[in-house]
């Protein structure tokens, strides 16, 4: 129905699903619930690729809320890698994951999980391509002090693309 109407689709975390979020279960703390949010996203960006879904539906477009985006270059360099000499198993992921990624899927900036040094962020920002990226969230009424670090590394355009631009385009706006 999204691709029909020419809709994104949101994935956020949370919520009670029927099946525990983890590998290892229910977690017992919040902080476990939400240390492993990036992990849960990483299973559903991995799932749509290696599923085929956006060669199935070319035109999906699928925005992950709130789950972060720092754990990005390392999911994209280990997913190539892996397809690289797995591909016989996804015969349908005809280009690499990443190129999928980079295409279908936008992802919000909340929460930033900055690294203690800020050269490392602009590591991150560089190595995924955020600008193209990354949608602007600011996880109203809670606050996030990385956000700070991350919008004091931005060009003004780079600002303008993921405060604005981004998401008038990915939403059709």
């Amino acid at each position: 129905a999204a691709v029909k109407h020419d809709l994104a689709l949101g994935i956020h975390y949370g919520g009670a699903p029927g099946h525990p979020p983890t590998p290892t279960g229910w977690p017992s703390y919040f902080i476990e619930d939400y240390a492993n949010m990036a992990q849960v996203f990483q299973s559903q960006v991995i799932s749509l690729v290696c599923e085929g879904a956006f060669e199935r539906f070319p035109s999906l477009r699928v925005a992950l809320i709130e789950g972060g985006f720092t754990w990005l270059p390392s999911l994209m360099w280990r997913i190539d890698k892996e397809w690289k000499g797995l591909r016989h198993n996804t015969p349908y992921v005809r280009r690499r994951p990443s190129e999928y990624m980079r295409t279908h899927l936008r992802f919000t900036i909340q929460p930033v999980d900055a690294p203690p040094n800020p050269l490392h962020l602009a590591q991150i920002l560089d190595q995924c391509g955020a600008e193209d990226l990354l949608l602007y969230a600011s996880d109203y009424p809670h606050r996030h002090e990385s956000q700070d670090v991350l919008l004091d590394l931005l060009t003004a355009d780079q600002k303008k693309k993921i405060c604005s631009e981004n998401a008038r385009a990915f939403f059709r706006l």
